[in-house]
């Protein structure tokens, strides 16, 4: 199985992509490579050092972070399927197919838009491809806390779909461990 992660770096922001199966238990790993060898940066990363099978290593700041000690088995492999994200330990996950949503648009906008001409035949080529693709595009398991994205591990069926109302109760939990409690103006509640 692939395993990666995308993460944001809790120091710079920006964001960057771990190749989970470069690590190694010696201590080692190799960064998912973009374009021709390239990470995010641009640099070329070809079988650069990073951090440890212990840890994350952003290569834009050279922030460092350990992952949380239950997401490993004792012989090194990564526990699957996932019960707390990788980059920040929440147990606050969900599950959502990896497709772009542009994409998804685009193909439900032509659709409409041709079926004047096509006597609405083309919604249902868009219907049977939406169909197709929904059962052809894996899964990837999202943080609600830290928004990174894990692909490759095997579903869990304890992670449901997104839900606005969990994120933004996540959110401000995490808003307010962040600034000790107090939320920024136009974010507490008012209660009267």
């Amino acid at each position: 199985m692939s395993y990666s992660l995308e993460w944001r770096c809790p120091a710079c922001r920006k964001p960057d992509i771990e190749d989970l199966n470069g690590m190694d238990l010696a201590g080692t790993s190799q960064r998912a490579a973009g374009p021709r060898g390239a990470g995010p940066s641009g640099a070329d990363q070809g079988g650069a050092e990073r951090g440890g099978a212990g840890e994350l290593h952003c290569l834009h700041c050279d922030h460092r972070q350990s992952f949380p000690e239950d997401v490993r088995t004792s012989n090194g492999a990564w526990v699957d399927p996932l019960t707390r994200c990788l980059a920040c330990g929440s147990e606050r996950l969900f599950a959502q197919k990896d497709f772009n949503r542009k994409l998804g648009v685009a193909v439900v906008i032509v659709g409409a838009v041709l079926s004047p001409w096509t006597y609405g035949a083309s919604l249902v080529v868009c219907l049977l491809f939406d169909y197709g693709l929904y059962y052809l595009v894996p899964e990837i398991t999202v943080c609600y806390g830290c928004d990174a994205i894990h692909r490759g591990f095997s579903h869990n069926p304890a992670h449901r779909a997104h839900d606005p109302i969990l994120a933004e109760r996540f959110r401000r939990k995490a808003q307010e461990e962040v600034t000790g409690g107090d939320l920024p103006e136009g974010d507490s509640e008012q209660h009267d």
